[in-house]
């Protein structure tokens, strides 16, 4: 009898137990934790038009409970757009991600540019530099343009009565006379691996290396500079080198010159 006693008080000690257990489990989950902070991962993005990035937007604290009202927009979508956690670029310029939780708000920055590609691998163009050449005062001979993204360059002169045409990389340039410079030029920082395509009035174009030596390649494709109001400038490069060597490079936008000219 004292043995069936203690099992049955067992027994009744064990489900209060678990009931105890199970209602504060239930209070545990049933309280409000609400978001404190939201952090971007990464916070701060350089990409170029078409790219798209993956960003990954987090909750602090992990457990809390109202992690469905987390919103995150991009401030120009016209510049980038975010949607499914990932920033996509648009065209050239710079907008936020914005992400709020109930009154939780943090911002992300987004820096997109237009690309310049060489060897099929795109970079961001950062800086569009360059110098207006004169004849005479007032008269601009030709443009001299360079495109970097920090590192890698693509440099183009353009007499200025080629604004607007393609200049032909495997054919002679007519437009040129005896005095006039008329190339384009990938080049680095450290001035390795440069390789320039001259153009000259009546000959083939040469190519050359930093070492100004003659390259056994050729060139085909051609580029261009723009100049059209209320845009700037509008560049593009479209240029396959024989050795397999790809060079494309897009760009609309204002370019700081400085003005040089001998008169």
């Amino acid at each position: 009898m004292n043995t069936r006693k203690l099992t049955i008080k067992s027994i009744l000690t064990l489900s209060l137990t678990a009931a105890i257990s199970l209602a504060s489990s239930c209070s545990k989950s049933e309280k409000n934790i609400p978001v404190t902070g939201i952090e971007f991962n990464p916070n701060k993005m350089e990409i170029f038009i078409g790219q798209v990035l993956p960003v990954k937007v987090t909750t602090v604290p992990e457990n809390a409970t109202n992690t469905g009202d987390l919103q995150v927009n991009s401030s120009k979508p016209d510049i980038a757009t975010f949607e499914n956690g990932k920033v996509t670029g648009v065209k050239a310029g710079s907008a936020n991600l914005v992400a709020t939780c109930g009154a939780v708000r943090n911002t992300a920055t987004v820096r997109v540019y237009w690309t310049m590609t060489k060897t099929l691998t795109s970079y961001p163009i950062k800086q569009a530099t360059g110098y207006k050449i004169y004849d005479s005062p007032g008269v601009v001979n030709y443009y001299d343009v360079d495109f970097s993204d920090g590192t890698e360059h693509f440099r183009m002169t353009v007499l200025a009565k080629d604004l607007g045409k393609k200049i032909d990389v495997s054919k002679p340039n007519p437009s040129l006379d005896e005095y006039d410079s008329c190339f384009l030029c990938s080049v680095r920082n450290n001035n390795e691996n440069d390789i320039t395509i001259y153009l000259s009035r009546d000959g083939n174009p040469v190519i050359r290396n930093e070492m100004w030596e003659t390259l056994p390649i050729t060139a085909t494709g051609y580029y261009s500079l723009e100049l059209t109001t209320g845009i700037g400038y509008k560049a593009t490069i479209d240029v396959t080198l024989s050795n397999g060597n790809i060079w494309k490079l897009y760009y609309e936008g204002p370019i700081t010159t400085k003005n040089e000219g001998n008169y």
